[in-house]
């Protein structure tokens, strides 16, 4: 599971959980079929009208150029798509994954239109080897496209997921004495990115994972006001959210 953390603005981490290279592919192969589709329907229609109006010896230029422009939409489909809703085509939408800058932000439409003009390199002239070899050979799983144009492709549900319901149920103690009462200033998102993080952790030990914990563990400290991070990272993060958790339920 490869993830890309990104620091906003405000200094908040995000981790984003990129989508799998076989989501992306199945996502592309329903899209395909839509384009097939619509660009077979199409034909179809200007065949019968053609037909039926002025037999197929009678074509004209301007009927063909008037056919051509009918297709365009197909032609465009993946950027017009992407532009129109938020990022995703009807494929992505199917597999639950999205396009967005590597800054967290929605991609402009510049950088869909760039990522866009390198599917005929990545995708149509390389069969999608080309694409398929970049985005394995890089951490944030992208196609020479999403490098040229900023975007990476997130997994809108992250395989490790977990509700208010989840740390309600950790920890439920009538004498419990908290260590750290202040804890109650921050919010149940703030206590679910770092439930989120401590879990990841525990099942990819990579470094960025360890990064960061030990950077949500010196936020968390400065919160609390406290003068320095406790040495046992995992341990005040984990007290922290048992605090946390007795606290806002009584």
């Amino acid at each position: 599971m490869k993830t890309a953390e990104i620091v906003t603005t405000h200094n908040v981490i995000i981790q984003y959980e990129m989508a799998p290279i076989l989501s992306r592919v199945v996502a592309s192969i329903l899209d395909m079929i839509i384009v097939g589709f619509y660009f077979g329907l199409m034909t179809l229609m200007f065949a019968s009208i053609i037909g039926s109006s002025f037999g197929y010896d009678d074509v004209s230029n301007v009927a063909i150029l008037f056919w051509y422009i009918c297709l365009l939409p197909g032609f465009f489909y993946s950027f017009l798509c992407e532009a129109l809703l938020g990022g995703q085509t009807f494929g992505k939408m199917a597999l639950g994954i999205r396009v967005l800058n590597i800054s967290g932000d929605n991609a402009s439409i510049g950088d869909l239109f760039l990522r866009w003009s390198f599917r005929l390199i990545d995708i149509l002239a390389s069969v999608g080897a080309l694409g398929l070899i970049v985005s394995l050979s890089n951490d944030r799983s992208q196609r020479l496209g999403d490098v040229v144009s900023n975007t990476i492709v997130i997994k809108l549900k992250p395989t490790n997921e977990f509700s208010i319901t989840d740390i309600l149920n950790i920890k439920s103690s009538k004498d419990y004495e908290p260590t750290y009462p202040s804890i109650v200033q921050l919010s149940d998102e703030d206590m679910l990115l770092i439930k989120n993080s401590m879990d990841r952790l525990k099942k990819n030990p990579n470094d960025a994972h360890k990064n960061l914990v030990r950077e949500l563990a010196d936020l968390t400290a400065e919160k609390l006001n406290l003068s320095e991070t406790p040495e046992k990272k995992i341990t005040f993060l984990k007290t922290a959210l048992q605090d946390y958790i007795v606290l806002t339920r009584s």
